[in-house]
């Protein structure tokens, strides 16, 4: 029996469908209410009707990279933690998201239990 959880809401952003479908497959099984948008653009134009108490997104996006969409969901009245995904993960980057105050850093494939794990001690379920 799957335990509930709250009615938190996820939004995953990234331009890959296959990585989008992937992480809200794996937030639904885990009884988590996930949106998927394809761009950071996306998100922020949907945010302005129901913003999300987390957000999962990549780096590497055309447009708005994940980075600026930070910067971006600092400045919401009540800003949503961000969890970093990318292919193309460095020391580099992982210093520059840890600057930023990302809530978390992973590489793809995405190990799908340490990213539940870290969404249950942000969320505190």
């Amino acid at each position: 029996m799957k335990s509930k959880r709250s009615p938190a809401t996820i939004a995953v952003v990234d331009d890959d469908e296959s990585i989008r479908m992937a992480i809200s497959n794996l937030l639904r099984s885990a009884n988590w209410h996930a949106i998927v948008y394809e761009s950071a653009n996306h998100l922020l134009v949907d945010a302005s009707r129901s913003q999300p108490n987390l957000v999962i997104a990549d780096i590497h996006m055309p447009g708005m990279d994940g980075f600026a969409l930070l910067e971006s969901i600092k400045l919401w009245q009540r800003p949503s933690p961000v969890i970093f995904i990318t292919a193309y993960a460095t020391q580099q980057l992982f210093e520059k998201a840890q600057a930023s105050r990302a809530a978390g850093f992973f590489s793809k494939p995405v190990d799908g239990v340490r990213l539940l794990a870290l969404i249950g001690e942000i969320l505190q379920t």
